[in-house]
């Protein structure tokens, strides 16, 4: 059985050390702090039924999106501070439940100039060639853009602001 794989890539450079950075992406609670939705796509909410610690290949959980769907995910690989990586299925959208069987995701940190240089790659696997047309144009501009947020969010999040340097400077 042949894979139709849609693919779409994103890197950004985040302020931090690979291990701080990888820390704060494959932490339990970061979705709804990252992934704030984009266009039609909606925010992440919240998470629940985790089958295990979230730093254990295996661990499973739901995750909730702001439009009432779920989805389910898992990790699959937890290396720090280099990979992480996890899958995604059971699409509670109508539109993706009928075009992919299920998701991949891999992040993979490595350090450079201004903190550590993020690469996610995610690749929807199509139910066949023909759902692999418009699942293609999803991810290429929506899926892309809900990356780039994402990623934006991150990049925001971990910058050291004023206030989070005046506090520090009192300590």
């Amino acid at each position: 059985m042949r894979l139709h794989k849609v693919t779409v890539t994103r890197e950004a450079v985040i302020p931090g050390a690979p291990a701080d950075v990888f820390a704060f992406i494959a932490a339990e609670d970061v979705l709804p702090k990252v992934l704030t939705g984009y266009l039609v796509l909606p925010a992440v909410v919240r998470t629940s039924g985790n089958t295990g610690p979230w730093d254990v290949p295996g661990s499973a959980r739901v995750v909730h999106l702001a439009d009432g769907t779920t989805a389910r995910e898992q990790v699959t690989e937890f290396s720090p501070p280099d990979r992480f990586a996890y899958k995604v299925w059971d699409f509670g959208n109508p539109i993706l439940k009928r075009l992919a069987s299920e998701a991949r995701g891999e992040w993979t940190f490595v350090a450079a100039p201004g903190g550590t240089r993020v690469t996610w790659t995610y690749t929807f696997i199509a139910k066949n060639g023909v759902a692999a047309i418009p699942l293609s144009g999803i991810a290429q501009v929506l899926w892309r853009g809900y990356m780039d947020v994402c990623l934006e969010n991150s990049v925001r999040l971990m910058t050291p602001t004023s206030t989070t340097a005046r506090a520090l400077a009192k300590l």
